[in-house]
C-alpha cells in the first residue's frame, strides 16, 4: 500500500510548515483589523454629533429654562377606561409646568377653569387606547393633555410641559 500523508505532517510526509500557518493568522488577523477600523469609520461618518440635551429637547435661548418653570397642580381626578374590553378605573394627577414670572396669574385661570381641566382628563383617559395607558414615559397622553390645556387657556405659552406624577389603575371593587 502506498503510504499516506499523515494530517499532522506537510504533504511530503515531513513537519508542518510552520511558516505558512503563521502567514495566514497574520493575514487573517490584519483583515480582521481592516474590517474593523473600517466598520468604526463607516459608523463614524455615518452618525450625526451629539446633541446637546437642551437642543434635544427643543429649548433655545427664546425659550424658559428648568429654572425658570414652576409646577401647578392642573387635575386630580378618577377616570375610567374600557377600552381594552375590562373596565379600570385610574386615579390620576396631572401637573404643568409653568413660567414662574406668571405663577398666580395662571395659577388663578387654572382654579377658575379647574372642572373643564379635569373634565379634560376625564376625556383623554376614557378615549385613550390601552397602549398609551402602558407607555413609559405616557408621551402620548401628555401630549394630548397638553393640546386640551392649551385649548383651554386659549394660549399655546400657558403650559410649557405636562407632568403626570401619579398614575395609579385598578380594577372595579378595589
Amino acid at each position: 500500500s502506498l503510504p499516506m500523508a499523515d494530517e499532522k505532517n506537510g504533504p511530503d510526509g515531513g513537519a508542518p510548515p510552520k511558516s505558512g500557518r503563521r502567514l495566514s493568522i497574520v493575514v487573517v488577523a490584519a483583515l480582521m483589523l481592516g474590517e474593523g477600523a473600517g466598520v468604526y469609520f463607516l459608523a463614524n461618518a455615518l452618525s450625526p454629533p451629539p446633541v446637546s440635551a437642551e437642543a434635544a429637547d427643543g429649548e433655545g435661548d427664546d425659550s424658559a429654562t428648568m429654572a425658570d418653570l414652576s409646577e401647578i397642580e392642573l387635575a386630580e381626578c378618577r377616570p375610567s377606561n374600557r377600552m381594552a374590553g375590562r373596565f379600570i378605573t385610574y386615579h390620576i394627577r396631572v401637573l404643568g409646568l409653568v413660567d414662574a414670572e406668571r405663577l398666580t396669574e395662571i395659577e388663578s385661570m387654572a382654579q377658575s377653569r379647574r372642572a373643564r381641566l379635569e373634565d379634560a382628563v376625564n376625556v383623554v383617559i376614557r378615549s385613550a387606547d390601552p397602549k398609551h395607558l402602558d407607555e413609559p414615559e405616557l408621551g402620548t397622553i401628555r401630549r394630548r393633555l397638553e393640546y386640551e390645556f392649551d385649548r383651554i387657556f386659549g394660549d399655546e405659552d400657558v403650559i410649557q410641559e405636562v407632568v403626570i406624577p401619579q398614575l395609579l389603575q385598578s380594577r372595579p371593587g378595589v
